[in-house]
């Protein structure tokens, strides 16, 4: 692919390459990267189970267990609804390339450029902080064996690891062991969601760019200057104006509604999975504050409620985003001067202003991505918070 917006895309692309589902690299290699990070997800996930078979737990454990499972489910769903999507990703790449193409040479590139940049550096931005919280989360884990390093004592201080790992080895002899797994298995699991996440976004900016586009397509339509436009050549000049707007706003939807359908059977499983992981995460928080004993238990609970709520955060509010940029074509109708415009163009925007709709980004069906859908999905989730603390009590 080679466009005037390519240098921006140079990180999206690395990132699908690095985790195997890039769709214009070679099928070899391809499947050898999905089935190692298959093995991974797996590996991670059976692991998660098997400490129900060897010891006995709570509903306290049971629900700190279900997090990390829920969690790694997640990051199975996400990678391979891609995976097996790889027409999705080419529908959407060549898109993004065609309207590239057609505003090359126009106003309309800058207002693509200042809406690819922000995705751009949200995408860095995302990439430094799972680093950096890919190396914290290190640094914690293997805290004991630094503190060992540095301040020795007359006993080997404990080493456990957060997630509840059983590969029936000694945990003790073989730590490292468990301290690779999980790092594999968390470190996969976030570079799956940030390459989705952020790949989903950049779509998504483009998306409000165009409509943007559209936006000041009309809103030029009837100005100062074109009423001086002879009545032949303005008339001319209006309708391509109008019909072009019209047209982008349409291959705008038609991209979206393609996303949408292509991600539906896999984000609806996702969307009841994270109401109910988000409610165990507040559970787990509550249960933590109320013991109080656990210092490290209460921020490893906040950081996981707090990245949550975070991650579903800008989700629906990106979908708000768009859905409000949808809708500006319809403002912008109204706001010209649509009136002065001769007696055909008033028609066309007669049908426009009665036509056009706002497009809302609708999974399933039944949620609709936008911030009153954010604070549906936690007042689901607290109420299911409040059933399991009734049970539990």
């Amino acid at each position: 692919m080679v466009f005037i917006g390519e240098r921006c895309y140079k990180l999206h692309r690395m990132m699908f390459i690095f985790m195997g589902l890039w769709p214009y690299q070679k099928p070899f290699i391809w499947r050898i990267q999905a089935v190692i990070f298959f093995m991974i997800f797996c590996g991670c996930f059976l692991f998660q189970f098997t400490p129900f078979l060897t010891t006995t737990c709570d509903i306290d454990c049971i629900l700190k267990r279900y997090c990390y499972i829920s969690i790694c489910l997640v990051y199975l769903m996400s990678y391979y609804c891609f995976y097996f999507n790889s027409e999705m990703i080419k529908h959407a790449l060549e898109h993004v390339q065609l309207d590239w193409k057609m505003f090359e040479n126009s106003d309309a590139i800058k207002i693509l450029e200042d809406y690819l940049h922000d995705s751009y550096i949200l995408a860095l931005c995302a990439c430094a902080f799972l680093f950096t919280g890919m190396f914290t989360f290190l640094t914690v884990e293997c805290g004991p064996v630094i503190f060992d390093v540095i301040i020795p004592i007359n006993e080997t201080r404990p080493r456990t690891v957060e997630i509840d790992l059983e590969t029936f080895i000694d945990k003790d002899k073989y730590f490292f062991v468990y301290i690779v797994e999980e790092l594999l298995g968390l470190g996969t699991g976030l570079c799956t969601v940030v390459t989705t996440g952020t790949f989903l976004n950049m779509i998504g900016k483009h998306c409000c760019a165009t409509y943007k586009i559209a936006s000041c397509l009309i809103q030029n339509t009837v100005i100062v200057h074109t009423l001086q436009i002879p009545i032949d050549q303005k008339i001319q000049f209006m309708h391509r104006s109008i019909c072009l707007s019209v047209y982008i706003h349409r291959r705008t939807m038609e991209l979206i509604n393609h996303l949408v359908v292509s991600l539906d059977l896999w984000y609806l499983p996702l969307l009841a999975l994270a109401v109910l992981s988000l409610s165990c995460f507040l559970f787990r928080l509550y249960n933590a504050i109320m013991r109080f004993n656990d210092y490290y238990d209460i921020f490893v609970s906040s950081s996981l409620l707090n990245g949550y709520l975070l991650f579903t955060f800008l989700a629906n509010f990106y979908g708000q985003a768009y859905t409000e940029h949808s809708i500006e074509l319809i403002e912008s109708t109204y706001n010209s001067l649509w009136y002065l415009a001769p007696l055909p163009i008033q028609k066309l925007f007669l049908i426009m202003q009665r036509s056009v709709k706002s497009h809302k980004i609708v999974m399933g069906g039944l949620f609709t991505l936008s911030i009153e859908g954010f604070s549906t999905l936690i007042t689901s989730a607290v109420s299911y918070f409040t059933v399991i603390h009734a049970m539990h009590s």
